[in-house]
């Protein structure tokens, strides 16, 4: 997801590969511009890669921060508004975690281990029997609600996830893929409860 627009010169990409931090050129201050060092929104940098044509890079980061995770200086992650979709999820996830309404489900799942478990190999089971294209998403959708529950309850973003997908594609062996039958049987446990 771009996070905003942004200039580099040859000694930002330099002093962002040597600190391992987002590091740009600033034209207004005529020089680098280390992401974070006045606003503490910091940036951790997993990677910079060239476009097809070699006339645009792209740095691959975490955003981080005390406060929030802001790219933007109007404290928002993007410059573009607010996140969408799954990073609008997690973002409320992490707001339901911190400070949940009256009668949250999203706190009776954080706050019932057992519940959010069970829901979540429920969710789990209907998306694997769904064939309707419409219900595949719709159940996938729940899945992902329950998973990212977990995750937010854990402290593991979805950046933590991506890297962990990026470091498997890496594998040189595999395993071999089989299910695991001990964990089908206790899954069935569940759903018969």
């Amino acid at each position: 997801e771009a996070l905003g627009l942004v200039y580099s010169s040859k000694e930002s990409i330099v002093a962002a590969l040597e600190c391992g931090r987002g590091v740009y050129y600033s034209r207004s201050r005529n020089g680098l511009w280390r992401k974070g060092d006045t606003s503490g929104h910091f940036q951790t940098l997993h990677m910079i890669d060239v476009d097809c044509d070699g006339d645009a890079i792209r740095f691959v980061v975490t955003q981080r921060g005390d406060d929030c995770a802001a790219f933007c200086h109007l404290n928002t992650l993007t410059c573009w508004g607010e996140p969408r979709g799954i990073r609008h999820l997690e973002g409320t996830l992490k707001t339901r975690l911190q400070d949940a309404p009256e009668g949250s489900y999203t706190k009776r799942l954080f706050d019932d281990p057992e519940l959010l478990r069970d829901k979540l190999v429920e969710e789990a089971q209907e998306l694997a029997e769904e064939e309707d294209k419409q219900h595949v998403a719709e159940e996938l959708a729940d899945v992902l609600y329950f998973a990212m529950a977990k995750a937010v309850k854990h402290g593991v973003s979805i950046d933590d996830a991506v890297a962990e997908l990026d470091k498997r594609t890496r594998k040189v062996t595999r395993r071999k893929g089989d299910s695991k039958a001990f964990r089908i049987e206790a899954a069935n446990k569940i759903l018969q409860k």
